[in-house]
């Protein structure tokens, strides 16, 4: 059984307003993700569980090939974020014979694989004041800053406010929800566990 934290911790890793695939402005795109819903939950995980390596290869380097075919009229942006993507297509392949527990703790915490970035403001300092402050505090805090960044970070802090509120009516300790709130910006590192 899972305990709150690893919970919220799943809940915020798989929230696509919060942690997404990198969006160029002057393209007015997203890089693709290398998997998402059922291709990665499914059938990918079904390869590597029953250990069928050469499904779980061929279906990695199918969907990095349809991928690098957007690359030929892509800006260079594009391309640079497509190569990122075909070395962490590597790292997954490379993780089926070396990295299986990684791989297998990757699959259960992730609802989708790709690149990413995260769309919240550094948060080190949302960590002191919940370490500090009741939840009114926090929740006021939390609110004005929200107002004073872009849409998308706005957006990303309710969401994490949230999360907040809902350790809270567990009784989470404030030190862990403060260490949570603190380490969400270095998550994305988590996509990069197989490298």
């Amino acid at each position: 059984m899972m305990s709150k934290m690893d919970e919220v911790f799943k809940k915020a890793l798989n929230n696509r307003n919060i942690f997404d695939s990198p969006y160029d402005k002057i393209s007015n795109s997203t890089i693709p993700v290398l998997f998402s819903g059922n291709e990665w939950n499914i059938k990918l995980r079904s390869f590597f569980e029953n250990n069928e390596k050469e499904k779980y290869n061929e279906l990695i380097d199918s969907r990095i090939q349809n991928i690098k075919q957007t690359e030929k009229n892509a800006s260079q942006w594009l391309k640079n974020k497509i190569k990122e993507l075909d070395s962490l297509a590597n790292g997954l392949k490379d993780a089926f014979d070396n990295k299986r527990n990684l791989l297998q703790q990757v699959f259960n915490n992730l609802s989708w694989f790709g690149l990413v970035e995260c769309n919240l403001p550094t948060m080190d300092d949302f960590g002191k004041v919940v370490e500090r402050y009741d939840i009114i505090i926090v929740e006021q805090y939390f609110i004005d800053k929200g107002k004073r960044t872009s849409p998308k970070q706005q957006t990303a802090l309710l969401y994490v406010l949230e999360y907040i509120k809902e350790l809270y009516s567990y009784n989470v300790l404030t030190e862990e929800i403060a260490y949570f709130v603190r380490k969400l910006n270095s998550l994305t590192s988590y996509w990069e566990l197989l490298k």
